[in-house]
């Protein structure tokens, strides 16, 4: 049997949706400054994304390594996994 592994590497991340209600109340933003926040923002979700996947790619991993062991045996789902 393998040992557990800490949850911060199988733990999967989420980001809050947004929730904030129009006031009407405009601002105005200088665009560059636009632009900046958008492009951390996309670059925010692609993080979590990323660490979703290998915290899913970790997970399966010590599944098939564990049934492998136990069993001598490929389970399925590990045999399409690349």
């Amino acid at each position: 049997m393998l040992p557990t592994l800490p949850p911060e590497l199988t733990r999967s991340e989420r980001l809050k949706p947004l929730s904030a209600k129009p006031t009407g109340e405009l601002v105005t933003i200088d665009k560059n400054v636009l632009t900046e926040l958008y492009e951390r923002l996309a670059e925010t979700i692609a993080a979590v994304w990323r660490g979703n996947t290998r915290a899913a790619a970790v997970a399966l991993e010590r599944h098939c390594t564990t049934a492998i062991i136990s069993s001598g045996t490929v389970p399925a789902a590990c045999r399409s996994a690349n």
